[in-house]
């Protein structure tokens, strides 16, 4: 799993996924196809045509989103995807039998925020008991991120400004 200083957090899931899980989701995200070719998206006109790039760690506890996979944008219809299809009680996939060996016993818990290569607004993703959600964060108007001005004291000075002798009037 490779770490990107520009996405923090991670999905926790209990319990911790199995091997089967484990290399279902690492041969998705190897093929380099999208979650619409996978056994429960196709012909599923709510799945995105986009790809996973949602990571087990090996002991299969958390999912991290890896951007060099897929654009943020997709993080998450994707994780909805994710759980509601291959993790929680219920899931789409139950019963299909290219994934015999899933346990659809997971919840899933925890966020991230990031923001991807060249882009201003930073993504947040978060699920709670299965239930995922997400919004874009508000940036900072131009003229903030533009210049950014050192912070100045209330009488007038520069924060950072250390004044070694008294002003005369």
């Amino acid at each position: 799993m490779a770490l990107d200083p520009r996405f923090i957090g991670c999905i926790r899931i209990q319990p911790a996924l199995n091997d089967a899980e484990c290399d279902f989701l690492i041969d998705v995200l190897d093929s380099d196809r999208t979650l619409r070719g996978t056994p429960t998206g196709r012909g599923d006109a709510d799945v995105p045509f986009a790809r996973l790039a949602w990571e087990p760690c090996p002991a299969g506890c958390c999912l991290q989103w890896n951007p060099y996979l897929e654009d943020p944008r997709w993080m998450v219809e994707s994780l909805r995807f994710v759980v509601d299809h291959l993790l929680r009680p219920g899931a789409k996939g139950e019963g299909h039998p290219r994934l015999a060996g899933f346990t659809f016993d997971h919840v899933a818990s925890g966020a991230v925020v990031g923001r991807g290569l060249g882009q201003r607004a930073a993504r947040i993703v978060t699920v709670e008991d299965n239930l995922v959600t997400g919004t874009s964060m508000p940036t900072p108007c131009e003229e903030v991120t533009a210049t950014p001005q050192p912070a100045r004291s209330h009488d007038g000075q520069f924060d950072n400004v250390i004044e070694f002798r008294p002003r005369r009037a």
